[in-house]
């Protein structure tokens, strides 16, 4: 196994062993210390979500369970959207047809928000039996633990990136830092011997200026060594040595010393041609060096550029690994399942009419 897959196993048994129980075991707890107690001395009339009207529905329940949860919570099913969540958890889908009819077709929760126990909501949970009952109030609890834990999981699923990515700048930041590294004196010798009193900034300013300049100048160079050497084309053609009549006869139209001048102006010419050339290396020369100077400007801080924002983003990540991992070990009231007065649910049997 290689060094890569190894970090990432390792990583997956972090996540594994850390992140995705913490709330489940904690729900399983949950569900293990809930306790249900039959109170058949008295018994409670059916209820729906509206003051001083009664249920309504095809199916009439027999049994209500009560409970009360601790302030604040979050996620707890209501509506028809939470009945539909309800019967979808392992608890719901548990249920007697019955039951599962009579909670799509009434009114099987209502929310006093009293303070019957100080801190608490008070919730009535309505069932077609005393073992429907139970698993009611399971399935109604399952459904905002399941929400906190997928919750969890994605955020420990973010955790476990923000590792990876860890991982991954460790590997990248040790050589980008050397190469940076070995480019700084590169960077500063070249820079030293043409712009020392100038800032860096400055100096690749003023190094593109003389790029700039050299071009112009190689475009006027070309047209002039384009034009001596026309100039010289010409006058060969009348130094040439006759070679038919037609020469011998323009040769014979000339006037005399003509060709003593001609060879002057081609001398001339040549002088001109080598100057010009002259001038037009010693311009490619100024433009290569500055063209050197600005590439080595743009590697040398391209790589002080990536450099930093490697380290940046590995103290960042570091940050919200260490921030996320005391955030698991130690969850706000949003990040825990809901928490029942005394983990206690009575259960009474119902009137469905008014006594």
């Amino acid at each position: 196994m290689n060094r890569s897959r190894k970090c990432q196993f390792v990583l997956a048994l972090i996540s594994i062993c850390i992140f995705s129980p913490i709330l489940i075991a904690r729900s399983s707890e949950d569900e293990t210390k809930l306790k249900f107690e039959i109170d058949n001395k008295r018994s409670q009339l059916w209820l729906s979500g509206r003051p001083n009207t009664r249920g309504k529905g095809p199916v009439k329940p027999t049994h209500v369970a009560v409970l009360h949860i601790r302030r604040p919570h979050k996620d707890m099913p209501s509506g028809h959207d939470g009945i539909l969540q309800m019967l979808k958890t392992s608890a719901g889908q548990s249920l007697s047809q019955q039951q599962q009819k009579f909670l799509t077709a009434s009114d099987a929760i209502t929310w006093w928000g009293i303070e019957e126990i100080k801190n608490h909501d008070t919730v009535f949970l309505y069932a077609v039996s005393e073992e429907d009952a139970k698993k009611t109030v399971q399935a109604y609890l399952e459904v905002p633990t399941n929400e906190i834990n997928a919750r969890t999981q994605e955020y420990g699923k973010y955790i476990n990136d923000r590792k990876q990515e860890i991982i991954e700048i460790n590997k990248i930041l040790p050589e980008k830092q050397k190469q940076a590294d070995e480019m700084e004196p590169k960077y500063m010798e070249i820079k030293n011997t043409r712009y020392s009193s100038l800032s860096d900034d400055e100096a690749y300013e003023k190094a593109k200026e003389t790029m700039l300049e050299m071009d112009k100048m190689l475009d006027i160079l070309e047209i002039e060594l384009a034009g001596i050497r026309e100039k010289m084309a010409v006058i060969n053609e009348y130094r040439k040595t006759p070679q038919n009549a037609q020469d011998w006869a323009r040769r014979n139209r000339m006037p005399d010393g003509m060709i003593s001048k001609l060879d002057q102006m081609f001398i001339e010419q040549t002088i001109e041609l080598k100057s010009e050339e002259a001038r037009e290396q010693a311009a490619i020369k100024i433009r290569e060096r500055d063209k050197a100077f600005i590439d080595t400007f743009i590697e040398w801080k391209n790589l002080g550029g990536e450099v930093y924002k490697l380290k940046a983003n590995l103290e960042s990540a570091k940050k919200r690994v260490k921030e996320g991992e005391e955030f698991l070990t130690n969850p706000g009231p949003g990040w825990l399942p809901p928490e029942i007065y005394q983990n206690k649910v009575t259960i009474y049997p119902v009137l469905t009419e008014q006594s």
